[in-house]
Parts: structure tokens; sequence; C-alpha cells
């Protein structure tokens, strides 16, 4: 996709942009400190700086015109949950038939220790908080956009960012459910606490 389609999805796309940003950060920026707390929620989220300011450019808030760089339609796709705009775009990301992955993976009982915790993004606006019991087992401890709800429980011996999550010996209110899929599509993303959070 080349930077004349962008810009014409953008324009097409950003009314839609901006309201899976809302949703995903649970908020609906309507004065300027709403626009700085969504600036710092993007920034948690993802660790890059997106200015109120040009936040409040893309939704309308200053009265300028406003071409969207394509870096940042991609940093508020991946916010959403989507590996970039192009991706947003199409619904999915293209799949690739096999080869090595090639992504951040976290294995349980080797790369994540039990009281551990993960943050879980995937499309649209989907999030969950996961801490690590140990021997495969992880816990829910928030979630947004999602069915499932904190204190279930499920088995899970490898997180594959980009990839789809399957949660096996789903406990959900109190009941198995057997395997519950994240992200059948686009995949998920994960991220680690920083150190002092």
């Amino acid at each position: 996709m080349d930077e004349k389609d962008i810009s014409r999805l953008a324009i097409e796309r950003l009314h839609e942009l901006r309201s899976r940003v809302e949703d995903a950060a649970n908020i609906k920026p309507l004065t300027a400190r709403q626009f700085e707390i969504l600036s710092d929620t993007i920034r948690k989220r993802t660790g890059v700086m997106l200015s109120p300011t040009t936040l409040k450019r893309l939704w309308g808030y200053l009265d300028e015109a406003v071409t969207p760089r394509r870096s940042t339609l991609d940093l508020l796709s991946q916010f959403c949950g989507w590996p970039d705009f192009a991706s947003f775009v199409a619904g999915y990301s293209v799949e690739i038939e096999s080869g090595n992955v090639g992504a951040a993976v976290v294995r349980a009982d080797v790369d994540i220790a039990p009281g551990e915790e993960l943050t879980l993004f995937w499309p649209p606006a989907r999030m969950c908080r996961v801490k690590y019991l140990g021997r495969g087992s992880w816990e829910v401890e928030e979630s947004e956009g999602t069915r499932l709800q904190p204190r279930d429980t499920f088995t899970c011996p490898m997180i594959v960012e980009g990839e789809p999550l399957y949660l096996d010996n789903l406990n959900h209110a109190g009941a198995r459910h057997g395997v519950y899929v994240c992200g059948r599509k686009s995949g998920i993303r994960f991220e680690r606490p920083r150190k002092g959070e």
C-alpha cells in the first residue's frame, strides 16, 4: 500500500479508527484534559508518545486541516490491537502458511515466573491482563472488550506475539469451557510491565 493509498484510506477510515481508539482507551475525548489522558494511555500501552495536540487535530478539536502521517495511523492501529493501519483497513493480518516465527515469545515456566503478569491485546480493542500461576496456568486479572473476566483461569504453555492465543481448560464463571481463542485472525500482542510499574 503506497502513501497515496494510505492518504485516501486515512480520510475514509479516520472516523472508524478514532472510534476504535476511544473504545480501546475507554474515553471519548471532549476536553483538552481528556486528550492529555488519551495521549498518556497510548504512551503507556505502546511505548510511543503521541502528543495531545496531534490527537486534537485528528479528532477535529482544533480547526485545522489534517493529513495524518502513516506512522501516526500505524501507532493508533497498534494501540487497538492491529499490527498497522493497513491491517486495520483490511480487518486482519496477511497470513503466512509456514516458516520461523521470529516474534516475541513467552514460554510458561521458562520465560515467566509465578506471580508475573502480561497484558494481551487483540482487535478490535480487546485487552486482557493475566497473571501466571505456574505449571502453565494463568488467571485473568482485568479485561476490556472480551468475554474473559477477572478470576477466569486457563492453561497455555506458550504465548507468541502476532499469533492466535489458544486458552485451554478455560474456567469461566465457575464452568469449564474447553478451548477459547483470542485474536483468531490478527493474532495477539503482549507486553510485560516495565520495571518499577
